[in-house]
């Protein structure tokens, strides 16, 4: 009885082994491959259509109520930014509408994409470049509308750009918006621009005075905040230093944003380029480490590389390069998703015969020991993926967006997936 037990059950494990092996980005489902007890994600065969558009960003309720915000043609020409829910978990979409006040003013390229946040209680936030200027609405009636839109950058004059923003809440409410601010184009070094902070503590209400963090910056690398324990906000940037050197550093709040300490470096050398490579680092702080993931085409190779701070930002090693065989791995975007960082990111198959195969994405995670998982290709629907994001769910559930690049114009995508052991 007991052999005949032990049968079974080798036999089961033998199947399961034989489906997996099975399992890839050109079959029904698609798993992440992780080393043994790790946890994958497996993705739904065929992601969702939201619009078209660009740049779609995601923002989940705790009853996993979808909110998206995008890109999309304005009915008088340029973009407007469309509100779209699912309730659901992205079976179908509705509620459609434009935030923006002033018809075709949003302005979305490549990392420069809109921006949706929830706070505390009921309010969500939602940022976005309208004309040369940093805009915020925000709504307190579950997304039935949202405010007229105010203005973040406080200076006057209209001819400075303030782009490539980010915004984060903080763990008390406090939200950070942070961007790439060309108002002081006269005392910067050519070819950068500042980095600007405003923060605002009333739930969006207003914002307070601007806050210059520091000049010298990348002018097209999106910067990216996080928060540690004690109250500590993090920022990270891509910094130029002498000789065209690139490199991204992170600084350190421990006032809640109000003063930053001095930018560490994450690497001593950087990339030497003279230009912008528009792609900015991501980070995330996790059970007590501070990661960071950036673009580099450094030595002639396009690759994301990984750094980890075990001091609250005040020194970084180098994890190495997380890409594994992944060509022309670009625009990484991290995510905390069950105690572990996970990181999206575009890239190339390798394993195709010409290796100039459509852009895909792709997922890793990262332990809080500095383990990579190897990268697995999520489908798509079957043009090139620009600047995918990841975000977790609730009950195991991870969503991935981004952008396909068909030849009628740009489309926004959703991938739902699970997280299994």
């Amino acid at each position: 009885m007991l052999s005949q037990r032990k049968l079974t059950i080798s036999f089961g494990v033998f199947i399961f082994l034989i489906s997996v092996a099975c399992v890839g980005p050109n079959n029904l489902i698609s798993q992440s491959a992780t080393s043994k007890g790790e946890q994958s994600i497996v993705w739904e065969s065929e992601p969702r259509l939201v619009g078209e558009g660009s740049g779609l960003q995601l923002m989940l309720r705790t009853s996993e109520g979808m909110n998206f915000v995008y890109a999309a043609p304005g009915e008088e020409g340029g973009q407007d930014l469309l509100y779209v829910t699912s309730h659901n978990v992205g079976d179908t979409f509705k509620t459609k509408y434009k935030i923006n006040t002033t018809p075709g003013e949003v302005s979305s390229h490549g990392e420069n994409e809109p921006r949706i946040l929830a706070g505390t209680g009921i309010g969500m936030f939602a940022g976005w470049q309208g004309g040369r200027d940093f805009k915020f609405a925000r709504s307190m009636n579950f997304g039935r509308s949202f405010t007229p839109a105010i203005t973040i950058n406080d200076d006057e004059g209209g001819k400075a750009s303030h782009s490539f923003q980010t915004m984060e809440v903080g763990p008390d409410g406090t939200i950070y918006a942070a961007w790439l601010d060309s108002r002081n184009r006269k005392t910067d070094p050519p070819g950068t621009q500042s980095l600007y902070l405003a923060r605002s503590v009333n739930r969006g209400a207003s914002f307070e005075k601007n806050i210059k963090i520091t000049s010298g910056v990348c002018p097209c690398c999106r910067p990216s905040i996080a928060f540690g324990d004690s109250g500590k906000v993090f920022i990270t940037w891509r910094q130029v230093f002498e000789g065209d050197n690139r490199i991204v550093v992170v600084a350190t709040s421990e006032n809640k944003g109000q003063t930053w300490s001095a930018p560490v470096r994450v690497t001593q050398e950087g990339w030497r380029i003279n230009g912008c490579p528009h792609s900015g680092p991501s980070m995330k702080y996790v059970n007590g480490k501070l990661f960071v993931v950036w673009y580099t085409g450094a030595d002639n190779k396009p690759s994301l590389r990984a750094g980890r701070s075990s001091d609250d930002g005040k020194s970084f090693e180098f994890l190495g390069e997380v890409q594994g065989r992944v060509h022309d791995a670009n625009h990484p975007n991290v995510k905390i998703i069950n105690d572990k960082a996970w990181v999206i990111f575009q890239g190339r198959d390798p394993g195709s015969k010409d290796e100039w195969a459509k852009v895909s994405p792709w997922v890793i995670s990262i332990t809080s020991e500095g383990r990579f998982s190897s990268p697995a290709q999520l489908p798509s629907l079957g043009d090139s993926v620009s600047y995918p994001s990841i975000f977790p769910g609730t009950g195991g559930r991870v969503y991935a967006t981004w952008t396909e690049l068909a030849e009628n114009g740009p489309k926004t995508v959703l991938c739902r997936g699970r997280l299994h052991n």
